[in-house]
């Protein structure tokens, strides 16, 4: 029985995760749909906070133009290569930030109901996502042979660490604590920002050792870009409860 045959037949009585070389990459659509899902979310609680409906659609797309954008800039500064362009997680949240802080300043309405849902929005786009790089593998875990592992075709049938699939519950989650602590406290709803900005970058931070491409390391370019983006967040939440 060669290699395939062995992981094939293995994924009934063993606890694995076999991706098939496939081809079509359902990467882009995946990508985008969280993004929308995140949006879709963020808008609802903005109106739901007493935003207007004009203000809503001109954050929606300022936003989503600036997580696209940045994102692009991000991937191709740490490529090296335009050829190599592609959403970057870290790029998109602080497109999202950028986007949601211009936004908020232009259309002049209460400043922490408009920029907070785009904050606690912002882990569930990113958990989502991570499905689209689980299944095309453009990125995944260390070598790692234990129960839930995953086997790409494409890599030679080794086992790989389920590194995307942690960040999916993971970054949900975090989305989920900080939107209860948003629902539980009406007259401090920056916390919740600040509360999901933290719990952001200590987990993605601590995540990021998990993965293939981290091991030899002890920090890398992206883990500082990660710490800089979670200052700046908290730091402009500051800003804007003084100024709100």
């Amino acid at each position: 029985m060669c290699k395939y045959d062995k992981a094939v037949s293995g994924l009934k009585g063993d606890m694995q995760i076999f991706i098939p070389e496939m081809k079509y990459s359902f990467y882009s659509p995946i990508v985008l749909l969280s993004i929308g899902i995140g949006m879709l979310v963020a808008c609802v609680l903005m109106r739901k906070s007493g935003v207007s409906k004009n203000a809503v659609i001109y954050t929606m797309l300022l936003t989503f133009v600036f997580i696209l954008t940045v994102s692009f800039m991000v991937s191709i500064i740490l490529a090296g290569d335009i050829r190599r362009v592609g959403f970057v997680g870290a790029g998109g949240a602080l497109g999202l930030i950028v986007g949601a802080v211009i936004s908020v300043f232009i259309m002049g309405e209460d400043k922490i109901n408009s920029l907070v849902p785009w904050v606690l929005a912002a882990p569930l786009m990113y958990g989502l996502s991570k499905i689209a790089c689980h299944i095309s593998g453009c990125c995944y875990g260390i070598p790692y042979e234990g129960p839930g592992r995953v086997i790409y075709a494409s890599k030679g049938m080794e086992g790989y660490f389920p590194i995307q699939l942690l960040e999916v519950i993971t970054f949900v989650v975090i989305f989920v604590i900080g939107l209860v602590i948003y629902l539980k406290n009406e007259n401090n709803r920056i916390l919740s920002a600040r509360i999901v900005i933290i719990m952001s970058a200590v987990f993605k931070i601590g995540l990021e050792y998990l993965r293939f491409s981290h091991i030899g390391k002890m920090v890398t370019g992206y883990q500082i870009l990660i710490l800089a983006i979670a200052v700046v967040a908290y730091i402009t939440s500051v800003v804007i409860e003084k100024w709100n």
